[in-house]
């Protein structure tokens, strides 16, 4: 490629990165029913709806709340990647703001395992026992499936202290706290035979040796008929979707699965019933413990 060219493609792209800064400017300044300047704001909304005709019009606040969520974070991460591509590979994420916009993102995780529980009664009665939350972050997705599941105790366990203060926060605001319970506590050393009936595996944050070990813990933490199930990133299509999500996977510490390496893992230590499927932006791969 010549200069020219790539000078060509570098503005191109740039059109792209402004964009989802002005839609993410504008769902902010929407959910806080607030106004830019009266110039600034009508040069937004104009270059919002040249991208998005009608986008934003009808969205209820929960929906707005999701993508401003999305946005946050994506933004968050583009920034790390910017300034400290040269840092080594793991979990680094301090900021609040992004960690909750991360933990708000996931919520939609157990909505589709609910949804996925309709038609799959042996799913949905797990879900009415005990759910553990592996790397529950902030606690977000723990206090969805309390919200969700009436009849569930929760326990959320993690590593990371500075998400762990924040779901502590999180719970203890919710009408739900009785039954959700948050732990420092790393999967690998989980040991609670035959505790969960569920379980919740977020494949892309750990390495492939932890992702192992979890998944041996796991195997003897569930009881029987209990259900595991594994989140990996839905992996796009095109090609430059899937380096980018590849890149954001090895960033993190994690390792970039293929769903049938997921599947075998899974069958391997004695999970029946093994079935994924793909909601994007999340594929779940979900066994029963016969």
């Amino acid at each position: 490629m010549d200069f020219p060219t790539f000078q060509a493609e570098l503005r191109r792209i740039a059109g792209h990165v402004q964009t989802f800064a002005a839609v993410g400017a504008a769902l902010r300044l929407h959910q806080a029913k607030q106004q830019a300047d009266p110039a600034v704001q009508a040069q937004l909304l104009g270059a919002v709806e040249a991208v998005l005709p009608g986008a934003l019009d009808g969205l209820n606040p929960q929906q707005i709340s999701d993508a401003l969520a999305y946005a946050t974070f994506q933004i968050g991460e583009a920034t790390d990647l910017f300034h400290n591509a040269d840092r080594r590979p793991g979990w680094v994420l301090r900021d609040p703001t992004i960690l909750q916009a991360l933990g708000q993102a996931s919520r939609q995780n157990v909505r589709s395992i609910v949804a996925l529980a309709t038609e799959r009664p042996r799913l949905a009665a797990s879900l009415a026992g005990r759910f553990l939350d592996v790397g529950t972050g902030v606690g977000a997705m723990a206090l969805e499936v309390a919200e969700q599941c009436p009849s569930a105790q929760v326990v959320g366990i993690d590593i990371w202290e500075p998400s762990l203060a924040l779901a502590r926060a999180n719970v203890g605001a919710s009408p739900h706290a009785a039954r959700i319970e948050i732990r420092a506590q790393d999967v690998t050393q989980l040991n609670e035979p035959a505790a969960y009936t569920v379980a919740w595996l977020p494949a892309p944050f750990l390495p492939r040796p932890v992702a192992e070990a979890a998944l041996d813990r796991l195997a003897v933490a569930l009881a029987p008929n209990g259900h595991l199930v594994v989140g990996l990133y839905a992996m796009p299509m095109d090609k430059t979707g899937a380096a980018l999500t590849a890149l954001r996977v090895v960033r993190s510490g994690g390792h970039v699965w293929d769903i049938a390496e997921i599947e075998h893992q899974l069958r391997a230590r004695g999970f029946v019933d093994v079935e994924t499927h793909i909601i994007p932006p999340t594929s779940f791969v979900i066994g029963r413990r016969p």
